[in-house]
């Protein structure tokens, strides 16, 4: 009897500690969701976005990699990414945009707890050369985010 009385503490004990972990478990992934829209066909990474309606969604986690998905009725993508740097102070949404002509780059984003930047493609000197030319200018598409 003494055996059983162990053996089932032992595993009402192990039960717990599954239990107690998945829950932390997931605790350490969070998501956003929200949308934008975009006037002007615009360059993110290596997608080239048409003007239009997005959504997107985010979702951090301490076990899996970040993963950025935006979709729109014609074009849309999905990245991996590096959390950057929190920002408590932020508070709204916002999309950064660089123009320059008729070119628009999406350089960075800012989301309720964190800002993300993304490189652009062109070299230094390429940048250099463009920017002799004409000054870029940038802009600021709003970022609606979903409450949770």
């Amino acid at each position: 009897m003494r055996s059983l009385s162990k053996t089932f503490v032992v595993t009402v004990g192990l039960l717990l500690i599954g239990v107690l972990s998945s829950s932390v478990r997931a605790n350490d992934s969070h998501k956003l969701i929200g949308s934008f829209t975009l006037s002007q066909p615009t360059q993110w990474n290596n997608a080239m976005l048409p003007a239009g309606d997005y959504t997107f969604s985010v979702t951090r986690s301490l076990e899996h990699p970040n993963v950025l998905s935006v979709h729109g009725a014609k074009q849309g993508f999905t990245m991996l990414f590096v959390s950057q740097s929190a920002r408590e102070t932020c508070q709204k949404g916002a999309l950064k945009v660089a123009v320059q002509n008729e070119n628009r780059v999406v350089t960075s984003l800012d989301l309720p707890g964190f800002h993300l930047n993304f490189n652009n493609r062109q070299s230094a000197s390429e940048r250099e050369e463009q920017l002799a030319k004409t000054p870029a200018t940038s802009e600021q598409v709003a970022v609606h985010v979903a409450t949770n």
